[in-house]
């Protein structure tokens, strides 16, 4: 259940940052286009992050009632459950670069948070216009979310445990 709520998570804060993305994409001003990648990227780790404490405070809660400490095997999982969509959108753009198959316009929409990002790294829609830089530039990308649940789990596990003490 964790993993799912992980993936719903992810999900809308896809739907919310490609809200203002597509809002804010229509400007050639690169300054709004700054303007809406610091957005849609904020969205997400603010969802995430946020998500991530709720986390990491129910799981000290339930540590005090069971006695039994969670494993850290289940947000680690969880960290790399929050970057697993953004791998394998990677993982298939890698694949079809160079291919007849456009699956950067779909690369950019699974990760709407960076859509301006990925704008400034490549306007061009098509897969076929991406360079060998370009791709591996975006690689790196798709472990922030999960590098921002990890970072807000361990904030909120060891300040709460902090605080006990």
């Amino acid at each position: 259940m964790r993993f799912i709520r992980t993936l719903l998570y992810i999900a809308a804060a896809d739907v919310l940052a490609l809200f203002i993305g597509l809002t804010l994409a229509g400007s050639s001003n690169p300054l709004i286009r700054v303007v809406s990648a610091v957005c849609g990227t904020g969205i997400m780790v603010c969802l995430i992050a946020s998500f991530a404490l709720r986390t990491s405070y129910s799981d000290l809660k339930n540590e005090r009632v069971t006695g039994k400490r969670t494993s850290p095997a289940a947000a680690a999982g969880m960290a790399a459950t929050a970057s697993l969509p953004g791998l394998v959108s990677w993982a298939v753009l890698r694949m079809t670069a160079g291919s007849s198959f456009d699956f950067y316009r779909w690369h950019k929409l699974i990760n709407g948070w960076f859509l301006q990002v990925f704008n400034l790294i490549q306007p061009d829609a098509s897969s076929s216009a991406l360079t060998d830089g370009q791709l591996w530039t975006m690689l790196p990308l798709a472990l922030v979310p999960g590098a921002v649940f990890a970072a807000a789990y361990l904030l909120g596990y060891k300040g709460m445990i902090k605080e006990e003490k």
